[in-house]
């Protein structure tokens, strides 16, 4: 069952980064961030790929990053 769900939070979108080509710019536009984020998710390419960006995150800043299973449900809060 489909339904829309009101969030409160605020949802990026990052145009034009290939995780394969430019995951170096990625981390540099991350450190760019005014707060640290509280958690980061790694969605795209294929698990490996994503698995190696979320390891690189870690590395650089230390933060939580979590590669999300297709179709696993989080709880945001």
């Amino acid at each position: 069952m489909k339904q829309t769900v009101p969030v409160r939070c605020h949802v990026e979108k990052v145009d034009g980064f290939s995780a394969h080509a430019d995951w170096k710019a990625v981390l540099k536009w991350l450190e760019g961030l005014p707060n640290t984020p509280g958690m980061v998710f790694t969605t795209h390419g294929e698990p490996d790929a994503a698995d190696a960006m979320a390891a690189h995150i870690r590395e650089r800043f230390g933060w939580k990053v979590l590669v999300p299973s297709y179709e696993q449900i989080l709880m945001l809060s």
